[in-house]
């Protein structure tokens, strides 16, 4: 919170600086608790006309008053200001557990997680937001889930590959950072170099270019031999 006020009509004498008194509102009424938070600000410029509070607790009500002071003492009290501090977003969860439930097609993972740390007056988390990303395919996102606020699981079904999990939480403010982890399914990495690679050597001059691609979708490797004979291209394919 940005405070900002104008000097005294009168000074009676050299300023030499301000107070700025802060109280927490409760029920419309400045309280003093053990816990509350409450402060005096001593402003030593006279000079200075704005203050920045901050490590103020999100969706609170507080209440600002300020006094300038001399040698003689100090002036007035300025009128009391409420303002409501806004609400922030979630921190990220913490991501405690990948595993699967079903290591046989269609292959079943779950997700565990504990709640982010809520700071006081914090809203409640509506829900969680959940990507899975396939490794080598950074902006990709072939699954994604959205889970209730209240939980702190869920499954996902029809896996296949490796995959970066992704999960954030989400309140009214926004969402939170997201939380990351890996998790590998029995298909996600071929067994072994590939097979059945054939090629065919004919006259003139013969140049072979081999290359393994991932098909996600299908959860299947597909293996391309190409190769070239002067201007004409061969493609061969192998599942």
């Amino acid at each position: 919170v940005k405070l900002t006020w104008d000097a005294p009509a009168s000074a009676n004498g050299a300023l030499l600086g301000y107070y700025i008194y802060l109280d927490r509102i409760v029920n419309g009424e400045p309280v003093v608790e053990k816990n509350s938070k409450k402060r005096i600000v001593m402003i030593r410029d006279s000079s200075k006309r704005y203050y920045e509070l901050d490590s103020l607790d999100p969706n609170t009500e507080y209440s600002f008053r300020l006094n300038a002071f001399n040698r003689n003492g100090d002036g007035e009290f300025s009128e009391r200001k409420n303002v409501v501090t806004q609400g922030i977003p979630p921190e990220a969860p913490e991501i405690v557990s990948v595993s699967l439930d079903r290591d046989e097609p269609p292959v079943v993972s779950r997700i565990e997680w504990k709640m982010p740390k809520m700071k006081p007056n914090e809203t409640p988390i509506e829900k969680y937001n959940l990507w899975l990303r396939p490794q080598g395919y950074p902006d990709s996102y072939i699954k994604s889930k959205t889970v209730d606020g209240t939980d702190l699981s869920t499954t996902i079904s029809g896996m296949g590959v490796v995959y970066d999990v992704l999960l954030g939480a989400e309140n009214r403010e926004g969402r939170s950072q997201n939380a990351t982890e890996t998790i590998a399914t029995p298909v996600g990495s071929p067994d072994g170099d590939p097979i059945g690679v054939q090629y065919e050597v004919m006259k003139g001059k013969v140049r072979v270019h081999s290359f393994l691609l991932k098909n996600v979708l299908r959860n299947t490797l597909i293996f391309f031999v190409v190769f070239q004979v002067y201007e004409r291209v061969f493609l061969m394919i192998y599942t």
